[in-house]
């Protein structure tokens, strides 16, 4: 019995030995901070520990926050914590924009002037540039969506996109189609953004197999079907036989035979027989022979086939289900798909349509993300009269507490990003009121930041669409034009 002990506890102090030099092969030396403490002083530190610092007086993290963590991973930190000086600025954070020559280092110097670029759908309206003041930058410039954005592709029957998916398009955009297999392309095989809208997308039509064009003789044709004894075909003649029955064709001659019929034509002359009939024409004449006509046991001539890759979708079962989302079914309109929004301020993102494949599976399902919850004690900057959201993938302007020496509202755009919340520089901003704007489509008041922007009008123009209002807001001042249709006056709303 002592045996084993013994082996026992050898393992384990092996096995502990193992587990602490891997540990330790993974930990991470002290990390170097001037003007700087840690809240630990071990000189080193094991895979996955998180290391909290601060900056002496006069100094800051080079990161959002008076103090800052980095964390030990695999023998490495998160970042080089650094302390700077606190009339410096850590990197600018502008929603939609990067940084042109960023700093290697993640921050800038005092009275340092920066460019910005915008993501690629988005552009900047006014000066590119942002400078470091005392620690603070000035007025970062926004970037607002641009004006001719196509949204999602239009969809193609029997193709897929070659591209990754995305909501929005820039002007000139081109995605490819690809048609699935046994379809090929009738036209283009892309479609490109052009003003906002896609130019027409590719048909995929499906391709006649190799059996159905088979050809023997000098320019004729046959076609077997449903195990057909035979069809010949010589000398220009066409013969087609189904169903078990035999034709041949010389010289000219059409023959068709069905239903186990046998049918020979020559010489120029027309034959047809099926169920069990024999016919014979030659020399120009026409002939015709049917068996049984009264059998209702004759087997069609040709096996029916399905009309397409989909079915409608009244035919696929149980229809599919989407979290915070429902569908919209129209079988008068479009028998063949399901539309499907999401509730309130949760976002569609993925293929709007569902369609039913032949085998009754269902196409590719679209997901509702959650908005992001701007919490009123929590984003206590804002002056929200409750707890407001905001849609994944989407900014919105809301109003500041701060206000100038003239109470003129000061306002921030609030971006929605993966679930999180970014929050911009307050600034001088403007209030579109309800009630003095009532053309305006406004369920409530709303405040909108500097510079030029488009709004939808409250009545729709005779074609169903609504049209827009140009709404400009500079210095604090407010000026509003009349409706227009999104042709004259840019298709962003």
């Amino acid at each position: 019995m002592g045996e084993p002990k013994c082996l026992f506890f050898v393992l384990l102090i092996w096995c502990l030995g193992t587990v602490h030099a891997q540990d330790s092969q993974q930990s991470c030396p002290k990390p170097k901070l001037k003007q700087g403490y840690f809240g630990s002083d071990e000189e080193t530190y094991r895979h996955g520990t998180e290391l909290y610092y601060a900056c002496d007086e006069g100094w800051k993290p080079a990161v959002e926050g008076w103090w800052a963590m980095v964390k030990c991973e695999n023998r490495e930190w998160s970042h080089t914590p650094q302390c700077i000086d606190e009339n410096n600025c850590i990197a600018p954070d502008n929603p939609n924009a990067k940084v042109k020559n960023p700093e290697v280092n993640g921050w800038y110097s005092n009275r340092k002037i920066v460019w910005f670029e915008c993501d690629g759908t988005y552009e900047i309206k006014g000066p590119s540039t942002a400078t470091c003041e005392n620690g603070t930058w000035t007025t970062l410039p926004p970037c607002e969506e641009k004006e001719l954005l196509c949204r999602e592709p239009p969809l193609a029957t029997n193709a897929v996109i070659t591209h990754e998916y995305q909501e929005k398009f820039q002007e000139g955009s081109k995605i490819n189609y690809k048609c699935r297999d046994s379809y090929t392309y009738e036209g283009t095989d892309s479609s490109v953004c052009q003003s906002g809208d896609w130019t027409i997308s590719p048909k995929c039509i499906r391709t006649t197999s190799s059996t159905e064009k088979a050809s023997t003789g000098e320019g004729g044709s046959s076609t077997l079907s449903d195990r057909g004894n035979g069809g010949t075909s010589s000398g220009g003649g066409h013969s087609t036989s189904s169903a078990g029955g035999h034709s041949t064709s010389s010289g000219g001659g059409h023959s068709t035979s069905s239903g186990g019929g046998h049918s020979t034509s020559s010489g120029g002359g027309h034959s047809t027989s099926s169920g069990g009939g024999h016919s014979t024409s030659s020399g120009g004449g026409h002939s015709t022979s049917s068996g049984d006509e009264a059998s209702p046991n004759v087997r069609p001539s040709v096996r029916p086939q399905p009309s397409g890759p989909f079915l409608p979708v009244d035919r696929c079962g149980e229809k599919p289900t989407v979290d915070n989302g429902d569908f919209i079914s129209d079988s008068d309109r479009n028998p063949m798909a399901l539309t499907f929004t999401c509730i309130n301020y949760y976002k569609l993102v993925g293929p709007e349509q569902v369609m039913c494949y032949n085998d009754q599976s269902w196409s590719e399902l679209p997901i509702c993300k959650a908005p992001c919850t701007l919490v009123k004690r929590t984003f206590d900057v804002l002056d929200l009269p409750k707890d407001m959201f905001v849609k994944e993938g989407e900014s919105q302007t809301f109003r500041c507490k701060e206000t100038d020496f003239w109470e003129r509202p000061f306002v921030a755009d609030v971006l929605c990003q993966n679930g999180r919340v970014a929050i911009g520089r307050c600034a001088l901003g403007c209030k579109l009121d309800k009630q003095n704007y009532h053309w305006l489509d406004l369920t409530q008041d709303m405040f909108v930041k500097e510079g030029r922007q488009t709004w939808n009008c409250k009545q729709m123009d005779y074609t169903g669409r609504r049209p827009v209002a140009n709404v400009q807001c500079h210095d604090g001042y407010l000026s509003v034009g009349g409706c227009k249709s999104n042709a004259t006056v840019g298709k962003r709303i």
